[in-house]
């Protein structure tokens, strides 16, 4: 009986799994990572075609999503999910391991904060209790810099930026998780390079 039971129980919540999934995606499908599986030049062709940072029909501006969860929906469109967004990501220069492991939606994240006309995100692995983490800067033009620090030695930490489509510097310190963490930075990538 008590078998009979647990089998129903998973039945109907696979069930209910099921009428809450997305119909219009492909099963399996995660729109972030497949941008992020994209060849560097199919990205930069991505880049061209959304490099403005207007919204097109049905995107809201990047501004609505101050507050929210990267990947939570504004309009209907998450902000990982954003054309543009997700064009500019790929085409900061950060390799595949590093898009996927931001895209990913097990990270611990932190709500989108603007900073000097910026917005920043960042996140963490769970699992490595914040060592190995990530941020995300887009400017209103909708180009973006990611910042990755893989926490391989956790008595040197230090973290790698990319934009531009290429690692541009790196810094003795994790990525930042707040808008004042990166006050040195002045208003990068709006502006030259810090430091």
């Amino acid at each position: 009986m008590m078998k009979t039971r647990l089998s129903l129980a998973l039945a109907v919540l696979a069930l209910g799994a099921g009428a809450c999934a997305k119909t219009d995606d492909a099963p399996g499908k995660d729109p972030a990572l497949e941008i992020a599986a994209q060849p560097a030049e199919s990205a930069a062709v991505d880049v061209a075609a959304t490099a403005s940072a207007q919204p097109s029909a049905g995107t809201p501006p990047l501004s609505a999503y101050v507050g929210k969860s990267p990947f939570e929906p504004v309009q209907g469109v998450a902000f990982f999910a954003n054309p543009t967004v997700r064009a500019a990501i790929t085409a900061s220069g950060a390799g595949r391991e590093i898009l996927d492991f931001v895209f990913r939606d097990a990270n611990v994240v932190g709500g989108i904060r603007e900073t000097r006309e910026r917005l920043l995100t960042s996140g963490h692995d769970p699992a490595g209790a914040g060592v190995t983490n990530w941020a995300v800067l887009v400017t209103p033009d909708g180009k973006a810099a990611v910042c990755y620090s893989d926490g391989a030695d956790p008595n040197a930490i230090s973290s790698d930026w990319y934009y531009g489509g290429e690692k541009v510097f790196t810094i003795d310190d994790r990525c930042p998780t707040r808008g004042e963490d990166i006050e040195s930075f002045s208003n990068w990538p709006i502006g030259p390079i810090p430091g």
